[in-house]
């Protein structure tokens, strides 16, 4: 029985050796850490005793120099696999670049984003490591600046039916529960941030996702936490390389994790959605000049 996974089950992968191409070098039960491959009398063999049981990871048959092993099931078949391609690598420098020039843009120019670079951006963000094979991430697309917008309506007018559970009052209560950090994330951050989108959204104004002419939601089921915002980072990547500007948004996911079914249900997100990033994208409508160094906590070689 293999790891469950919400596209899977608890199917497991299923491994298949050509024995007349097979050398038994050993370097897919190097790389198989779910011990689904041994060695035995100099033969590979499938173990009848794996970690886990085959996940689909597909380590095996990235490394396997004589394309002796292949392994299809949990969503993978052989169509699946490549050969590498190691010209025209951008180096450290261009890489390093791309990623000074990147900004949070939330400023867009009146101008739809072409399905072709949507499928590009998500061409590379589903490229995206994951904690767990296969992806569980589900993405939602919303294309054009008029669906943007009543997402976001939609999405705040939702709030404002649970703006009471920001007010002074109801976070004085919750206080003891909740701890002095959160209180104070309350006080200081979600509170007014809440006032405001419901005060904005009264004049039309969309300061929620900015009115781009693009939006991505990408969304957990079972995966691991960090899975849906690896992936929104690779598509703020994409976005930059495409020449265009990105930003994620984080003030959606909280909130859809804990409430709005009805709103979920109308866009057809899963109704037990877990971790979710949202990330506008589209022209940007300013041109920036200068990078803007940051620093991380700390840093130590322990």
């Amino acid at each position: 029985m293999s790891v469950i996974t919400s596209r899977t089950g608890t199917e497991n992968g299923r491994i298949t050796i050509n024995y007349e191409k097979c050398n038994a070098c050993g370097l897919c039960v190097m790389v198989c850490k779910d011990f689904s491959l041994i060695m035995e009398d100099g033969r590979l063999k499938v173990s009848d005793r794996p970690l886990f049981g085959c996940l689909g990871c597909g380590q095996c048959v990235a490394v396997c120099p004589h394309d002796a092993i292949m392994v299809e099931g949990r969503t993978l078949s052989s169509a699946d696999f490549e050969v590498l391609k190691s010209d025209n690598l951008p180096d450290y420098a261009s890489l390093y670049q791309l990623l000074l020039n990147r900004r949070s843009i939330r400023d867009f120019k009146d101008k739809p984003v072409p399905r072709e670079l949507t499928e590009k951006i998500l061409a590379m963000a589903v490229t995206a490591p994951m904690g767990l094979p296969p992806s569980d991430v589900g993405v939602m697309v919303l294309e054009g600046k008029e669906k943007v917008r009543q997402f976001s309506f939609d999405f705040i007018d939702m709030l404002k039916k649970a703006r009471w559970m920001a007010s002074p009052a109801a976070l004085k209560l919750m206080r003891p529960f909740i701890g002095k950090e959160n209180y104070l994330m309350f006080k200081t951050f979600v509170t007014p941030m809440v006032n405001f989108f419901a005060e904005t959204r009264e004049k039309e104004e969309n300061y929620l996702l900015y009115d781009a002419p693009l939006a991505i939601v990408f969304y957990g089921n079972l995966s691991d936490p960090a899975d849906p915002y690896i992936a929104a980072t690779y598509a703020t990547l994409a976005a930059e390389s495409l020449g265009l500007g990105a930003c994620m948004i984080g003030s959606i996911g909280p909130f859809l994790k804990n409430m709005g079914s009805d709103f979920k249900k109308k866009y057809h997100l899963p109704p037990r959605m877990r971790d979710s990033i949202t990330v506008v994208i589209g022209y940007p409508r300013i041109k920036y000049r200068k990078t803007i160094g940051r620093s991380f906590e700390r840093v130590y070689y322990a």
